[in-house]
Formats: C-alpha cells, sequence, structure tokens
C-alpha cells in the first residue's frame, strides 16, 4: 500500500531527525505548527491548499500526508479534484498528472475505512 508506506516514511525520517538533529526538527515542527494552526484560514481550506501545491512540486510524501489531514477536515474527493486543477493552472499538465497518484491514495484510504 503506497499510501501507508509514504505516511510510514514520513514518521520514519522525523523521529531519525528527531534523534540526530533535535533543535532543527524541534524548530521545524515549531513551525509546522504556527503556521496550520488556528488561524484566519480555516483547516479544511489550508489543506485544500497544501494538496494543489504538493501536486504542482510533485512531492508524493506530501500528496499522502497532507491527503489524510485533507479527509480529516472533512474535504471531499470533488473538492481535492477541483485543487488539482488549480494546481495544473499554476504549475502545467505534470502537475495534474500527479493527481493520479492523489486519486490512488484517496481509494486506497476509503478501503481502510
Amino acid at each position: 500500500m503506497e499510501f501507508s508506506e509514504r505516511l510510514a516514511e514520513i514518521q520514519q525520517l522525523l523521529g531519525s531527525y528527531s534523534s540526530s538533529v533535535p533543535e532543527p526538527t524541534k524548530n521545524y515542527m515549531n513551525l509546522v505548527e504556527s503556521i496550520t494552526g488556528t488561524g484566519v484560514i480555516p483547516a479544511k481550506y489550508k489543506e485544500l491548499i497544501f494538496i494543489a501545491l504538493s501536486l504542482a512540486q510533485r512531492c508524493d510524501w506530501c500528496i499522502a500526508y497532507h491527503l489524510r489531514l485533507a479527509t480529516e477536515n472533512g474535504v471531499t474527493e470533488d473538492e481535492m479534484n477541483e485543487a488539482a486543477f488549480l494546481a495544473l493552472l499554476m504549475a502545467g499538465t505534470p502537475a495534474l498528472m500527479e493527481s493520479i497518484k492523489l486519486k490512488e491514495y484517496f481509494k486506497e484510504l476509503k478501503q481502510s475505512h
């Protein structure tokens, strides 16, 4: 299962960094929390933005991670599909092709629930 493998790889990487370079890892996690925490933009919309950016940057790990958070925050498949087309406008056809992974990961996530 590629989706769950990607999530596990993220945890392993951050765990490894937490041990070997604890201060930068802590600073990174604080930055993540300060950006993704409560603010003017609701979490659902932040996750849609993250999905579009993840597709545009072609980051498998980011796609998997933000897909999980997006679904936890009530993002629908149709909303994710629309975000994929936002990525297309900003980063071209390769970003849209990344949505193949998004759809595969979404299917895998739905099957696991």
